[in-house]
């Protein structure tokens, strides 16, 4: 009979003890097979809280996590091989027999009636005994598991993983999860991080420095201007591919330089980030902000001036990031100024002026100046624009300034309807052009009209011949030049070229200083002032042996003011302050003296032609040659000061070399016996000269000692210069004479210190000696008086002022008029002296910063 069969009588809670029955005949079968494993479990984790697994080798470490768990699972499988889960049937049992009931009433109540069963009364009776053996299943009862390790384990083996899992969390102070990782992570040496050096260099007209991309500043801003190129190196040995960098999620992939070693460079116009990426992951993230390139600006800062006879612009211009560029254009007025017109280089109607910029001004205030009267378009009308470039390319332009461009007056009557002609060839030359050649001819038949100059003959019987065969822009543009020429000839006679080439260079010059020329370059165009206001007082003098030209001159002498007359000496004096000042870098200070200069200029001739005062002029151009060799004896006492700025600055140099030579000797000495350290001293005692001078110190000292002897006999020299010309001798200058000699003799002697203190009395002593002279050439020389002057000026000025320099209350003059922009002599020997001062220390081994400091100071001189 198959009890499964047998439809079962329902019992309360006997699913659940049959389930507890199966539970614990699983038990019993399962757990002395898994405490083998536990144990090893226990044992190993224990081995990682004592910190066993440290200090293994990555390798060893490795191989024995394998074999730990090809053990682990080689005793699972034979500890598991003969385990199988019970089945009901068996739990049934075990249920039956921890109740200890007879007759096992479980299988009785799910049994049938094998036969009879159509008979009532024998299934009653069947019915009946099954009731009464379900009521006996309310006594099952289930006893608890016994999976009997104590058969098994007699020793108590079990015990100790369990003890030595307590002992070592205890040691470890209790669970630690990082030693656990410890033991099962071998510790092999992470892979080679990706290196990236990577920088973002801005362009270079914008004078920013470049900018590092620190990995470590993950999302730092970067403020960079627009054209800036990304670019570095990246070094990836364990990467596959080559790293890429996004920008936006435009992706650019590195070069690969070698092995592991790729760069890249790239132009940023825009964006928001950039991304580095290698091994597949984001490496770094930056958040990126272009900053753009605005198109200058520029404006008229007043309206335009007319000085006498030259245009006056006075303009503020600014860029973002310097101002690389600043023209001037003039249209005739009526013409349309659009930038396809003015950007054509050939176009006629157009004069283009380029000014003067200091390269990366950010902002750019000037004025120019500037004689246009000899331009056609003189005494016509015309349209002003200005243009301010950038670096890029981009062009601003100002507002359109309309006005009368200045013509020069000419009282001589010939040389006005020259310039009638020239007027009248400018504004029509294709109807005009006959008639203007008709005009030339004309005058040209009347030879008193213009005294009969053939230079003015002849310019206008070819001028006029070559106007009345070719209207050509060529020969219209020569024959404008021709009548110009001819009418300034007439009005000023042969001066004017030389008037001319003086005006050119006190225009270079101004242009030299507002660009920020290097010194060579002013020193040159200072020269060439003085060359040209040399030619321009010589054909002067000569000018005025014309008795026509003299009388001329007088009449205009007349009309002004006496007081405001100058001399030869006054402008002399002039450019050697120019000259002063553009060496110690007052550049401002000396444009302003370039634009009196010119002011000066225009009432130096008629001047010169006051009755009574040539043989004033006489004396005051003897006076002048004089103060002329007081200059260059100035001059020259100040390259043998310079001179012996450098000498001395060589040895102070060489007498520290050799004073830290001597310390390291001393502390070699110093760890060696007594009788190693006589043979040392023997050994330098040969290899050393006279005064303890080093191999190769005694050609050093041969050599500064001829330049100090050559240095000496300058000053000679010089000193018998000043008897024969019969000035006064400083006796500072004569003390310099001895100081040299001692330097000479230390550095014979070879000791460079000593050598040192008489080179710096030397020089203290030819700075006094260039003091005296100056006071002694102030008090002879012309125009002492108006120093002395501007000294009691300032010191008036000085009392209401406060200690910013600005006047003291609300007065007319608290502001700045620009009157004490020009330094006193004093000043100005004050600020040669700093500079002397700045480039001995420049020479000099000193700390790194402290020499780029000087660098600095000394970079705009």
């Amino acid at each position: 009979m198959d009890a499964t069969e047998a439809s079962p009588i329902a019992a309360p809670g006997l699913a659940r003890k049959i389930g507890l029955a199966w539970a614990a005949l699983a038990w019993e079968g399962l757990w002395p097979r898994l405490m083998p494993l536990l144990a090893m479990v226990a044992l190993f984790i224990a081995a990682a809280h004592l910190d066993l697994f440290a200090g293994l080798d990555p390798w060893v470490h490795t191989v024995l996590l394998g074999l730990l768990a090809a053990a682990f699972c080689g005793l699972a499988a034979w500890q598991l091989r003969s385990f199988r889960w019970p089945i009901r049937e068996e739990a049934i049992r075990r249920l039956e027999r921890d109740s200890g009931v007879p007759h096992r009433p479980l299988v009785a109540v799910q049994d049938t009636l094998a036969a009879g069963g159509a008979d009532s009364m024998a299934a009653a009776l069947w019915q009946a005994h099954r009731r009464r053996e379900a009521e006996r299943l309310a006594g099952l009862s289930n006893k608890p598991a016994h999976p009997g390790l104590a058969k098994l384990d007699v020793w108590a083996l079990r015990i100790v993983p369990i003890l030595a899992l307590i002992v070592a969390v205890a040691t470890a102070g209790g669970w630690r999860a990082d030693r656990m990782a410890a033991a099962v992570t071998p510790a092999f040496p992470p892979p080679p991080p990706v290196v990236a050096n990577l920088w973002i260099a801005p362009p270079a007209y914008t004078g920013k420095p470049p900018i590092y991309l620190d990995m470590a500043e993950h999302d730092k801003l970067l403020r960079v201007p627009v054209g800036s190129k990304l670019a570095g190196f990246v070094d990836d040995v364990r990467g596959r591919h080559a790293p890429k960098l996004v920008i936006d999620g435009k992706e650019t992939e590195f070069n690969t330089v070698s092995k592991g070693k790729y760069q890249i460079e790239q132009t940023i116009m825009d964006g928001k980030q950039v991304v580095l990426e290698a091994r597949g992951d984001e490496q770094a993230r930056w958040k990126l902000h272009v900053i753009p390139d605005l198109a200058p600006t520029i404006e008229f800062s007043r309206p335009i001036g007319v000085d006498r006879w030259s245009t006056k612009i006075e303009y503020v211009a600014g860029d973002d990031f310097g101002v690389t560029g600043v023209q001037l254009q003039i249209r005739l007025h009526g013409s349309v100024l659009g930038e396809d017109m003015l950007s054509d280089d050939e176009e006629p109607e157009v004069m283009r002026v380029d000014l003067p910029v200091a390269g990366g001004a950010k902002k750019v205030a000037d004025t120019f100046v500037r004689d246009l009267t000899s331009h056609p378009w003189a005494g016509l009308k015309v349209r002003v624009m200005l243009f301010a470039t950038d670096a890029l390319g981009q062009k601003g332009r100002s507002s359109v300034e309309t006005f009368l461009l200045p013509e020069r007056v000419f009282n001589d009557p010939t040389a006005r309807a020259l310039i009638i002609l020239r007027k009248q060839l400018t504004r029509d030359p294709k109807a005009l052009r006959l008639d203007v050649a008709d005009g030339m001819r004309l005058i040209g038949n009347h030879p008193d009209s213009y005294r009969s100059d053939p230079v003015v003959q002849l310019g206008l019987r070819i001028g006029s011949a070559r106007l009345a065969q070719s209207g050509d822009k060529p020969v219209i543009v020569e024959t404008q030049k021709l009548l110009w020429d001819l009418a300034l000839r007439l009005e000023q006679g042969a001066t004017s070229d030389a008037e001319r080439q003086l005006e050119q260079a006190r225009q270079d010059l101004r242009d030299a200083i507002q660009r920020q020329a290097g010194d060579e370059e002013i020193e040159r165009l200072i020269q060439q002032l003085y060359s040209a206001m040399d030619r321009w007082q010589k054909e002067l003098a000569e000018r005025m042996q014309d008795p026509e030209e003299r009388r001329r001159m007088m009449e205009q002498a007349e009309k002004m003011d006496p007081n405001n007359t100058i001399t030869s000496d006054d402008i002399q004096k002039m450019l050697d302050k120019i000259r002063e000042m553009a060496k110690n870098g007052q550049r401002e200070e000396a444009k302003r003296l370039l634009e009196e200069l010119r002011k000066m200029m225009e009432n130096a001739t008629p001047m010169m032609a006051q009755p009574g005062q040539r043989g004033q002029q006489r004396q005051q151009g003897q006076q002048g040659q004089g103060n002329q060799q007081g200059r260059e004896m100035m001059n020259q006492l100040d390259r043998l000061s310079r001179r012996q700025n450098q000498l001395l600055g060589e040895s102070e140099r060489e007498g520290r070399q050799q004073q830290q030579g001597q310390r390291g000797q001393q502390g070699q000495r110093g760890q060696q016996g007594q009788q190693g350290q006589q043979g040392q001293q023997g050994q330098q005692g040969q290899q050393q000269g006279p005064g303890g001078q080093q191999p190769g110190d005694g050609q050093w000292g041969e050599q500064q000692r001829g330049q100090q002897q050559g240095l000496r006999n300058q000053l000679g020299d010089f000193m018998r210069r000043l008897d024969e010309n019969g000035m006064p001798m400083p006796e500072s200058l004569g003390r310099a004479e001895r100081s040299m000699r001692e330097a000479e003799d230390a550095l014979r002697r070879g000791d460079p210190r000593e050598a040192g203190r008489s080179q710096r009395r030397a020089l203290d002593n030819l700075q006094q000696g260039m003091g005296d002279m100056a006071e002694q050439m102030r008090q002879r020389g012309p125009g002492n008086g108006q120093d002395i002057a501007e000294i009691e000026e300032r010191e008036r000025r000085s009392e209401d002022r406060d200690p910013l320099g600005r006047s003291d209350g609300n007065y007319g003059d608290s502001v700045d008029t620009g009157v004490d922009k020009i330094p006193l002599e004093l000043e100005r020997q004050k600020s040669r002296e700093i500079l002397d001062e700045l480039r001995r220390r420049a020479g000099e081994q000193r700390p790194k910063e402290e020499l780029d400091y000087i660098d600095r100071l000394l970079k705009t001189y």
